[in-house]
């Protein structure tokens, strides 16, 4: 196992940034990476209780970040905290859309409340963060919105239809995007993760009976060995972040140990 990434003093000195999904696994890493380097963190999502123990789990690191309960398949509620980030702060200048579920069923199991439910969070909540957000990032000159997508998006797995249709999409979303918001100096890319050692990957090993590194993150599949550890994830969202990725446009920026490399 790697040491943990370094974090970078500064990198995001004062910059306001949104992480959907917030409370655990990968945008509990990114939000408290982004924290890390002087940025003004709000995490967004359901859980209270988790959200405001992670605040005081900053806190105790000497950092201040912020958590609003918000539900991400609702645009009324969506609105009502971006709008008011953005006012408050006057702007925004980063967007991590993390937030998502998982199901394991295929179509013909899938009812469609069980549909609507991963594709309103996985993909509808995508779209309407980044719609309420877009202005305020306008009114700070540019910015960067960073979708969350998944190797499902390019290859898959059995009984995991809805999932696998939302991150397809969140793909093709992000590189849209891309090309309607770049003139505003708006970088738009999506991480196409692996198998992340996150409470949603133990949950799809548990409903197959499989422990986590038999869901494909073993060594014939990774080449690594293992599956990666959301701080891994977290390093390369802040790149796409930073100045560092000027040049990064459109991209499904994958991180994923190896595992789409082989036919």
């Amino acid at each position: 196992m790697p040491s943990k990434a370094l974090f970078i003093p500064n990198r995001f000195d004062k910059q306001v940034v949104i992480v959907t999904g917030a409370e655990s696994g990968i945008g509990k890493a990114t939000a408290t990476r982004f924290a890390q380097e002087g940025a003004i963190v709000y995490g967004l999502g359901l859980r209270a209780e988790i959200g405001e123990s992670w605040v005081k789990e900053m806190a105790g690191s000497g950092l201040k970040v912020n958590f609003k309960v918000c539900d991400l398949r609702k645009s009324a509620a969506i609105a009502d905290v971006v709008n008011g980030i953005g006012e408050a702060n006057n702007g925004i200048d980063v967007v991590v859309n993390n937030a998502g579920t998982f199901l394991f069923r295929s179509v013909d199991e899938t009812t469609e409340d069980e549909w609507d439910n991963v594709l309103d969070t996985n993909l509808k909540g995508v779209f309407l963060v980044s719609k309420y957000s877009i202005p305020f990032l306008r009114k700070r000159g540019g910015g960067s919105i960073i979708n969350i997508a998944s190797v499902h998006a390019y290859a898959t797995m059995e009984k995991v239809a809805a999932y696998a249709a939302s991150k397809g999409a969140v793909v093709a979303l992000s590189r849209q995007m891309a090309i309607d918001y770049t003139k505003d100096k708006i970088r738009v890319n999506s991480v196409v993760v692996g198998g992340v050692d996150t409470d949603m990957s133990t949950a799809h090993a548990l409903a197959i009976g499989k422990p986590l590194d038999d869901l494909g993150f073993n060594s014939d599949v990774t080449k690594l060995g293992r599956a990666a550890q959301p701080y891994e994830i977290a390093a390369g969202i802040t790149f796409l972040a930073s100045s560092d990725a000027s040049f990064v446009i459109g991209a499904p920026f994958i991180i994923d140990g190896g595992l789409l490399t082989d036919l």
